[in-house]
């Protein structure tokens, strides 16, 4: 046992962070280290990385965690994505800063997968890594993933065709294995202390800035339907459409009246 005390590591829901804690993952993202093993490794935009984020509020089929250190020093990211519940599937990822490796992506992976099929309850955890990642792959076996294909000539990065490598690993593949895993690893698990913040979406709290865009995604949707009735010449039809944008607005004028509403705790 190591007489250093465990590396504190939080697992935090990235749509629930303040938009500078939000804004510094958009610097690991850019990393040439992170983005060289993306399908996508453009620099990115701040409006691009926003806009992102805010997919993500609406998104069932994906969920963001940010890894925090300690002093919430923002170190990396974790996501589940392509969630799929009726056959209880989901593929998953992970990136971290360059300077905070060592072991982290390890202890992140095995805790991780404990919350996938434990908390979440998958039965099939799934991954891909982009042809020349070996380091990334060895690791995903090493925690009892078995490579299932590889899709040749699948991407486009730098101009050249790369091939994909497809990974999986089964809830009872780790229910039988992890116990070994987990005595196999142990002196780089005892380096962290890893804890998951985990809530439903429903069970979030919603800031009102988000209800009010959540509003008006619904209302965008109105009015293009509006648009082609008018163009289809059917006012009748269109009638019941117009009062539930009438509607959604007055929820809008609550939402914003709540916002800039005096704070009853001041005092002049």
């Amino acid at each position: 046992m190591s007489s250093l005390s465990p590396q504190s590591i939080e697992l935090v829901l990235l749509v629930s962070l303040d938009t500078e804690q939000q804004m510094k993952v958009r610097d690991i993202r850019n990393e040439e280290k992170v983005r060289k093993w993306m399908y996508t490794d453009h620099l990115i935009s701040a409006n691009e990385h926003l806009g992102w984020i805010n997919r993500l509020k609406n998104d069932d089929q994906q969920i963001t965690f940010a890894v925090m250190g300690d002093g919430s020093e923002i170190l990396g990211v974790v996501s589940l994505n392509a969630i799929d519940s009726l056959h209880k599937k989901a593929d998953w990822a992970f990136y971290l800063t360059e300077s905070s490796r060592g072991g982290l992506g390890s202890a992140l992976e095995f805790s991780f997968i404990n919350f996938v099929f434990e908390q979440l309850e998958m039965e099939k955890l799934n991954c891909e890594v982009i042809e020349g990642n070996d380091a990334v792959v060895k690791l995903h076996k090493k925690f009892l993933f078995q490579e299932e294909g590889f899709r040749r000539s699948n991407i486009i990065k730098n101009s050249d065709r790369k091939g994909v490598h497809s990974l999986g690993l089964t809830k009872d593949e780790w229910q039988s294995g992890k116990k070994a895993v987990r005595e196999k690893y142990s002196t780089v698990f005892e380096k962290f202390s890893i804890n998951i913040q985990w809530q439903n979406k429903e069970e979030t709290p919603r800031h009102p800035i988000d209800q009010i865009e959540s509003a008006r995604a619904k209302n965008n949707l109105n009015w293009m339907s509006i648009l082609r009735l008018a163009l289809e010449k059917s006012p009748e039809t269109a009638k019941p459409i117009i009062d539930e944008i009438k509607h959604i607005d007055r929820e809008i004028s609550t939402l914003t009246d709540k916002l800039t509403a005096p704070d009853p705790s001041s005092t002049d």
